[in-house]
């Protein structure tokens, strides 16, 4: 299985913005490196992802606290997928997804916390 490396402090940046109640938007990243955080909710993807591309960044992923990959109502352009979920012992779980070649699945990748 493909594997998508994430910043530890962002990993932590994500559990963080689940805790805080909002629990979803988008990721920027640099060169290809997540490095990013924007909470916001969907009526919000637009703005934000002008707010990502006027820093020099390019949008990475979308967000949010699901068990499985949503339906992109608001298009992102995103090629990833990070999603937040508890697991039956209240355990927080971070799942990676990237889009499959068909433009409309998604296949699930190992996430590896890269210590930044």
């Amino acid at each position: 299985m493909k594997r998508l490396k994430l910043p530890r402090t962002l990993a932590n940046a994500l559990l963080a913005d689940l805790q805080s109640g909002v629990g979803e938007g988008l990721i920027g990243a640099a060169a290809d490196v997540p490095i990013s955080v924007y909470p916001c909710p969907p009526a919000d993807f637009a703005a934000v992802l002008a707010v990502i591309r006027s820093r020099g960044e390019t949008p990475f992923a979308r967000y949010a606290h699901a068990a499985t990959p949503i339906a992109d109502s608001v298009p992102t352009h995103t090629p990833y997928q990070i999603l937040l979920a508890a697991g039956i012992k209240g355990v927080i779980v971070l799942r990676a997804f990237i889009v499959a070649g068909d433009g409309a699945s998604w296949r699930e990748l190992d996430i590896e916390l890269d210590h930044d």
